[in-house]
């Protein structure tokens, strides 16, 4: 049902971004977040893969290359903050798009001191989304 009602919206969506052979690693904890990212990015073509802590997306990042990195900020182990640091010390090109449900404006201000690309307020819309991925991605 998900699937179905995230097609829906997807193909309202004027300009859905086509991520054919791309590789998102998502960063998240949560379950129920990554099942609903996991199923916008099938609909997409996007190539998933998933850390569910900091020293996971940390050494996925280190052995693997990823188009694009959704960062949660909230993890069990550290902050997204933290593991987006890690990461630029080794990769300062790939584009990370931070996510987090508060909404204090200083952490706009540390997402972009630690190197994210984005920074998305959850609970954020689809086009949101996609409007993020466009700009990163071009």
């Amino acid at each position: 049902m998900i699937e179905l009602v995230l097609y829906q919206k997807i193909a309202l969506m004027p300009e859905t971004i086509d991520l054919t052979d791309k590789n998102i690693l998502i960063v998240e904890d949560d379950e129920m977040n990554f099942i609903y990212l996991s199923q916008i990015f099938k609909l997409i073509h996007g190539n998933i893969f998933r850390a569910k802590n900091g020293n996971t997306a940390i050494e996925m990042a280190q052995n693997n290359a990823y188009d694009v990195i959704l960062m949660d900020i909230q993890l069990p182990d550290t902050t997204g903050f933290e593991v987006t640091r890690k990461i630029r010390k080794f990769n300062n090109s790939v584009p990370i798009i931070a996510q987090t449900a508060a909404r204090n404006p200083d952490e706009t201000d540390e997402a972009i001191e630690a190197g994210c690309s984005e920074l998305l307020i959850k609970p954020y819309k689809i086009n949101d989304l996609s409007e993020a991925l466009h700009r990163v991605l071009g």
